[in-house]
């Protein structure tokens, strides 16, 4: 009858969780305190130790409503007594293996000089990591300022292409104009020494001016 007691069933379960927690023990304090798989023992140890008490107090309040009525759950007193034992005893077991815990993995604490030491050392860290943050920020700023200049100098020259090439081709414009007005003086030229070889003597003279003005005409349309 007690193997289908509902107690016993729940003692059973804190009693292999607690020989679990035990062995998680025994590897705990057999790592350095600088080893990672420490601290995550540490962590399920806690976690399960939080679980067998939340159990431990189920089984204690259930051992207090059957005290009332014994009779009720077919349980002598000495049944009871055994129960509260148990409880009592497991619970201990719980509150030390929490307690070493806490005390392997607290802090230690350093003598009043150390401590003023590490202070000290925590201080000019801190004030190291400052001056750190600040170059960094000044050289973020001066990034910023020489990436600035690079844009404006880089619309500067931009503008200064296109100028060029505007200024290349009204040079290329001009130089067709030339090319043009010179192949008009040439031809020119050419039909007045034609017609002064063909005409007379004032005849001639009065052709050199007006071929003169025409081509002092011509000049000037070319140039403007």
């Amino acid at each position: 009858m007690a193997r289908q007691d509902p107690f016993y069933i729940i003692r059973g379960e804190v009693t292999d969780s607690l020989n679990d927690v035990q062995q998680k023990m025994s590897r705990f304090h057999g790592l350095i305190s600088t080893n990672p798989e420490r601290k995550e023992i540490a962590k399920q140890v806690e976690t399960e130790c939080n679980l067998i008490m939340w159990q431990l107090n189920e089984l204690n309040s259930a051992v207090d409503v059957a005290a009332e009525n014994p009779a009720r759950f077919n349980l002598t007193s000495e049944e009871l007594n055994s129960r509260r034992k148990w409880i009592d005893n497991t619970r201990r077991q719980v509150n030390g293996i929490k307690e070493t815990l806490k005390t392997a993995t607290a802090a230690p604490q350093l003598p009043p000089q150390d401590n003023k030491f590490q202070q000290a050392n925590d201080k000019f860290l801190g004030g190291e990591f400052d001056k750190q943050q600040l170059i960094i920020k000044k050289q973020d700023q001066a990034l910023d300022e020489i990436e600035q200049h690079v844009n404006r100098i880089g619309r500067m020259g931009r503008a200064i292409g296109e100028e060029l090439e505007q200024h290349e081709r009204l040079i290329n414009e001009l130089d067709s104009d030339v090319d043009t007005t010179h192949s008009r003086l040439k031809a020119t030229a050419k039909k007045m020494q034609e017609i002064i070889r063909k005409s007379g003597s004032n005849t001639q003279l009065g052709i050199i001016v007006f071929l003169i003005v025409v081509l002092l005409v011509l000049a000037i349309f070319a140039f403007n």
